[in-house]
C-alpha cells in the first residue's frame, strides 16, 4: 500500500495539464522580478520558450517573456532545463551552483544552447536572499540554506 502511494505523483502527475502551474509560475515570477532582476529586461527571452523540467516525475512549465511580462507558453520550447527536484532546491538554497550541476551531468540543457547557457547564467546570478526575504517564514525556511 505505502509503495502505490509513494508512486503515485510519478504516475499522475504528467498526465495533469501544464497550463494551470505555468501560469502559476509566470504570476509568481511577475510578481518577484522587480525584487530580483530589477536591470533585467529580458530581452534575451523575447520571443523564445524556455522549460523548465524536473527528471522524476515528469512533468515541467513553459514560459516565455513577452518585454514586459512572464507568460505561459503552448509552443515547443526552444531550451529545456531539467534536473531533479533536489538540485534545483539546492540551487535555490544556494548548496550547489548550475556549472557544478551540469559538468555532473544532474543539470542537463536540451535544444538551443546559446538560451540554455543564458538561463543557466541567470539562475547563477539571481539573488535568491532577496526572493527568501519576500517569502512567508516557512518556505523562506524550506528554501534556506542547510547548516
Amino acid at each position: 500500500m505505502i509503495r502505490f502511494f509513494s508512486t503515485l505523483p510519478a504516475k499522475t502527475l504528467p498526465r495533469l495539464p501544464e497550463a494551470p502551474p505555468a501560469r502559476i509560475a509566470a504570476f509568481v515570477l511577475n510578481r518577484l522580478a522587480p525584487r530580483l532582476w530589477q536591470d533585467e529586461d529580458f530581452a534575451w527571452l523575447a520571443g523564445r520558450a524556455i522549460r523548465i523540467a524536473l527528471v522524476e516525475p515528469a512533468i515541467g512549465i513553459t514560459l516565455g517573456h513577452d518585454g514586459r511580462h512572464f507568460v505561459p507558453m503552448q509552443q515547443a520550447a526552444d531550451v529545456t532545463l531539467r534536473a531533479g527536484w533536489q538540485d534545483f532546491l539546492a540551487m535555490i538554497r544556494q548548496e550547489a551552483d548550475p556549472d557544478t550541476l551540469f559538468f555532473q551531468r544532474r543539470l542537463q540543457i536540451d535544444g538551443d544552447t546559446e538560451l540554455g547557457l543564458h538561463l543557466k547564467n541567470w539562475l547563477d546570478a539571481t539573488d535568491w536572499d532577496a526572493l527568501r526575504s519576500v517569502l512567508p517564514g516557512p518556505a523562506a525556511h524550506w528554501l534556506s540554506p542547510r547548516a
